[in-house]
C-alpha cells in the first residue's frame, strides 16, 4: 500500500472514531422529566393486539411502539414522539394502532406533555375510560384524534377550550354530547377543517355557527334532529358532509349555490328527509 493510500485509510478510521465519539457526547434533546412522563404513561397499560384490531380493516398494521421505549436512549428518538428541534418539547404523540390497552384518567402523566400539538390515540382500547376534561388543558393542540379508543361518556366542555384544534376525530366510541356542548364546541373551535363525530350521541339540532375553515364535516349515526341550518349551505370550503342515519333530520339542498360550489365534493344523506324537488345529485 502506498503512501497516500495508507494516509487515506488512516484519515478514514480517525473521523469514523471522532464521529462515533462526538455522537455518544451529544446532548439529549428530551428533557428527563418528558421522559419519565412517557414512561409512566406507558407502564399503565398492557400490550394486546387485539386493542388495535379495527387497524387491519383500515390497511394499517398495529404494532406495539412503546415496546422499545427506555431512558438509554432520547426520547425524541422514541417510536410514536415527535419533538420540537429547538426547544426538545414532545409536541407529537402518535399512539395510533398500538396495541394498547388499559385506562386513562386525569391522573395520568399524558398530561404533563404541555406542548402537545398532535395526539394520536386512535385504534387502542381503553374501556371504560371517559375523555378527562384535562384534555382540555392542550392549548397548543391542532389535532386530536381519539377515534375507535373505547372512549365512553359525556364529551367534556373543556374539549371546546383547544381553540386551536384544526382536526378532533370522536368517532367509534360510547360517548354521548349534550346540545349545550355541541354547540359550545362548534362555536368556540373556529379553526376547525375537520370534525368528525360518527356515532357519538348528540340528539339536537345542528347550531348555526360552524368554522368557516371546514372542509370535513361528518355527523353520521348522531341522532341529530330539526331543520338543516342555512348556514351549512354557504360554507365556502366544505368538501364532504356527512349526515347518514339521522333519521328525524330533514331539509332543502339548493341546487344553485352548491352546484356552482368547486369546493364541494361528496355529500350523505341516506335516511335523512330531504325535499325530492330541492335535492342535489352529485
Amino acid at each position: 500500500m502506498g503512501y497516500k493510500q495508507l494516509s487515506v485509510v488512516l484519515l478514514v478510521v480517525f473521523l469514523y472514531h471522532e464521529l462515533a465519539f462526538s455522537s455518544s457526547t451529544l446532548p439529549q434533546l428530551c428533557n428527563k422529566d418528558q421522559s419519565i412522563s412517557l414512561l409512566k404513561f406507558k407502564q399503565m397499560f398492557t400490550v394486546d393486539p387485539s386493542a388495535s384490531h379495527f387497524c387491519s380493516d383500515y390497511g394499517q398494521n398495529s404494532y406495539p411502539k412503546t415496546s422499545t421505549w427506555n431512558m438509554s436512549r432520547d426520547c425524541c428518538l422514541w417510536d410514536g414522539v415527535t419533538c420540537d428541534e429547538f426547544t426538545g418539547h414532545v409536541i407529537e404523540l402518535d399512539l395510533s394502532c398500538s396495541q394498547l390497552k388499559g385506562i386513562i384518567d386525569s391522573n395520568s402523566s399524558l398530561f404533563q406533555l404541555s406542548h402537545l400539538q398532535r395526539l394520536d390515540l386512535s385504534s387502542t382500547y381503553f374501556f371504560p375510560s371517559e375523555i378527562s376534561p384535562l384534555f382540555g388543558r392542550f392549548s397548543s393542540l391542532t389535532h386530536l384524534d381519539l377515534s375507535y379508543s373505547y372512549f365512553t361518556g359525556e364529551i367534556p366542555s373543556e374539549i371546546s377550550h383547544l381553540s386551536k384544534l384544526q382536526s378532533l376525530y370522536l368517532l367509534g366510541n360510547a360517548l354521548s354530547l349534550g346540545p349545550h356542548n355541541f354547540k359550545l364546541l362548534l362555536q368556540n373551535l373556529t379553526q376547525l377543517r375537520e370534525l368528525d363525530l360518527s356515532e357519538v350521541s348528540i340528539s339536537s339540532t345542528i347550531p348555526l355557527n360552524i368554522s368557516y375553515h371546514i372542509t370535513t364535516l361528518t355527523l353520521a349515526y348522531t341522532g341529530l334532529h330539526g331543520a338543516l341550518p342555512e348556514s351549512i349551505y354557504h360554507l365556502p370550503n366544505l368538501e364532504i358532509l356527512d349526515l347518514d342515519s339521522n333519521f328525524q333530520l330533514s331539509g332543502y339542498f339548493p341546487k344553485t349555490k352548491w352546484n356552482s360550489s368547486a369546493s364541494l365534493k361528496s355529500i350523505w344523506t341516506f335516511d335523512i328527509t330531504i325535499l325530492e324537488d330541492q335535492f342535489l345529485y352529485l
